[in-house]
This record gives structure tokens, sequence and C-alpha cells, in this order.
């Protein structure tokens, strides 16, 4: 799955479903795996902790999903995507907990043709296992002509 100079506007893609385990949560906000006491006390990976801030569990932290976009953008841009793609307006709608489903999407809103290729701008989002958006925002990359 690659954009590609003749992708149409309204084209929807999607990237893998990624389970949130206890294991993906404290792998990327623990600390160092070496560090005494692992896995650090924080809203990320202790319940009683996020609880004292007011949260119902502990919460992924949104950096982790927003990895999965832009690992959905890397898949749809290639290496180009690094020299010049990015991601705008974002925002984090809700709480992502262990053990919710997430998949990212995007979808192409706008095309324009420049001398360096056709700049797409898509809509993305990451929505959990019920369908609900958890953050969304904007996408923008270039395809090769």
């Amino acid at each position: 799955m690659r954009i590609t100079k003749d992708t149409p506007i309204g084209q929807d893609f999607n990237g893998r479903l990624k389970k949130m385990s206890w294991e993906r949560i404290w792998t990327f906000s623990g600390g160092a795996f070496t560090s005494a006491g692992w896995p650090r006390k924080n809203l990320h990976t202790d319940t009683e902790f996020s609880k004292n801030l007011g949260l119902p569990t502990v919460g992924v932290s949104a950096t982790q999903y927003l990895g999965h976009l832009a690992e959905l953008m890397l898949n749809l841009f290639g290496e180009g995507w690094l020299r010049g793609g990015k991601m705008t307006d974002l925002k984090f709608l809700k709480l992502v907990a262990d053990g919710d489903i997430l998949t990212s999407k995007a979808k192409v809103i706008a095309k324009e043709e420049e001398s360096s290729g056709v700049k797409y701008t898509l809509e993305i989002c990451c929505e959990n296992q019920q369908g609900e958006k958890v953050l969304i925002g904007h996408a923008i990359g270039i395809a090769p002509l």
C-alpha cells in the first residue's frame, strides 16, 4: 500500500491493528529495563498512581500511538516521508488504556501537483476497538511524479 501520483482524493488507508498490552505499555513508558524498581511508577505503568491523578486506569502514552501513525505514513510515502512529511493539527481526544486495540487510519482529502511531486493532504486518526477516535489530525506528504 503506497500513495502514488495517481492516488485519488477520497482514498482510505488503514494501518495494522495494535493491541495496547501491559508489555507494550511498560516497555514504552517504564524506563530502562535495568533500572532498579523497573518499571518506573508513573501514570502509564501504575494503576494506583493513575487513580491518584483522577484517571480510571493507566493511560497509554500518546506518543506511542502517534508512532503508529508515523508507521502508516512511512508505509504510504516511503523514505520521502522522512525527508519532508509532516503531521499537523494533532488532537488527543480520549484515554487509551491497557487492552485497547488501535487502528491508524488516513484519508486523502487534497492533492496538488508540484515540481517535486504530488503533494497530498490526509486526514489522519487512530481509532479504538469501538470505532472511537482517540487521536485526530492531518498529514502532508509528497508522492514522486
